[in-house]
């Protein structure tokens, strides 16, 4: 370390622009010399220059953190864009350092936080920093990503983060955030503060990418998020939040017109049924060749959709398939077995006309109907069928020598499909589990 701060100090240094150290216990002199070093580097305005740091072990704690942005602080954090500051036992007289050395940044686009059990403590403090050394209308004005996983942060650490991320009345972010915040119990009255960020009333979401899986939002959570228009969300991740079917289907109900450019979805993890993965599907164009009409006011931007462990059922795979726009399909886990499998393979033959990913994992199907469903996506309509089907994974469901056999014949009508799936199974049962 010491031979990297001289170097950076010295103005030598001309290829090295990232550090990844994670792990590595350093003294807070060792730390607070080495933010030195990167300040004095931005200072002579340097073309070159370390922009990614991640650094300290997890023992780092407050004085570690502290250490380091005394450093950078005359430089309003140096020329770093990407920062890594998980899981170092960060506390609330961190997050302030933190707040106070970065929120002039105009370099800082990505920060990491994840694993710090600082609270809504923390959040109040980075908050004080903030307003204390801050008069601008956005803190932290490059932001792009922001990586809260883990934290320990509830719905009223949530409204104080709203308030730092939106800034002060009637201005804008240059960039929209991508903000991971799972694992945090912020249950459904976070979902409030969420609802801000997603929907400021003259720019749209200050929110491009929502990562709030496992954060207890329930169905009275996501039935908040389904008001208002969350413009310019495109990606959302609400996995593992004990919504049911009630809950998502006024979500579903809200896709076309408070979703308006969402491309992908993960809503796995959650009890959903049949009912409630259909009521989803319902709301998305259908396949052209279904004999369905397309309703005008279904969503036709979500591409790519996650509903693995959702007890989805025979009818909601089926429903799933159906579907029109989409590119990426997931349903590991429902455990739709061997008559789901057969409710499916004629939505499959020929292959899918706009599906190129699609998971089929973990399913517990027997291989009779792994040969049959495969077959079936080798049985060609007539030559004129053309097929997007790129990946398909069947692992977790029974393959054997009849299996494999059925797979020789889908590769020779279909040979650049490629097919994820578990060893065969000898005539003595013994498989190997991993996949080809």
């Amino acid at each position: 370390m010491q031979s990297i701060h001289v170097t950076t100090e010295n103005g030598v240094n001309t290829h090295l622009v990232s550090i990844s150290a994670s792990g590595h216990q350093l003294p807070p002199s060792s730390l607070k010399a080495f933010g030195n070093a990167l300040s004095i580097q931005a200072q002579k305005q340097q073309i070159f220059g370390i922009t990614s740091l991640a650094i300290g072990s997890k023992d780092m704690g407050d004085e570690g953190v502290i250490a380091l942005c005394q450093g950078l602080a005359p430089s309003n954090g140096a020329l770093l864009q990407h920062i890594d500051l998980g899981w170092k036992e960060i506390g609330k007289d961190g997050l302030y350092e933190i707040g106070r050395t970065f929120v002039h940044s105009t370099f800082l686009t990505q920060l990491d936080l994840s694993r710090n059990d600082f609270g809504n403590d923390g959040i109040v403090q980075l908050n004080k920093a903030v307003v204390e050394h801050y008069d601008d209308a956005v803190a932290f004005p490059a932001l792009e990503q922001l990586i809260l996983s883990e934290c320990n942060i509830d719905s009223a650490g949530m409204d104080v983060l709203a308030k730092i991320l939106l800034g002060q009345e009637n201005t804008k972010r240059s960039k929209r955030i991508h903000l991971a915040i799972g694992s945090n119990p912020i249950g459904s009255a976070g979902c409030h503060s969420l609802v801000q960020l997603l929907s400021c009333a003259d720019h749209g979401s200050i929110i491009s990418h929502l990562q709030a899986a496992q954060c207890s939002i329930g169905d009275e959570g996501v039935g908040i998020l389904s008001n208002g228009c969350h413009q310019h969300v495109e990606i959302m991740d609400i996995s593992d939040n004990n919504i049911t079917k009630d809950g998502v289907k006024k979500f579903a109900q809200s896709l076309s017109h408070s979703w308006p450019d969402l491309v992908a979805l993960k809503i796995a993890k959650n009890e959903l049924g049949s009912d409630g993965v259909s009521a989803i599907l319902a709301s998305l164009v259908t396949r052209s060749d279904t004999g369905e009409s397309t309703d005008s006011e279904k969503s036709s931007t979500l591409k790519n959709l996650d509903l693995s462990y959702t007890n989805c059922g025979a009818e909601g795979a089926k429903a799933a398939l159906a579907s029109g726009g989409l590119h990426t399909l997931r349903l590991f886990g429902n455990t739709i077995g061997s008559d789901g499998f057969d409710a499916i393979a004629p939505l499959l033959q020929g292959g899918h006309p706009n599906i190129e990913n699609l998971d089929l994992g973990g399913n517990n199907a027997e291989e009779d109907s792994v040969v049959r469903l495969l077959d079936s996506i080798a049985d060609k309509k007539d030559e004129s069928t053309h097929s997007k089907l790129a990946v398909l994974e069947i692992g977790g469901n029974m393959f054997g020598d009849m299996a494999m056999e059925a797979l020789t014949r889908l590769q020779s009508v279909w040979p650049e499909l490629d097919v994820a799936h578990d060893k065969p199974v000898g005539e003595s049962g013994w498989k190997d589990e991993d996949q080809d």
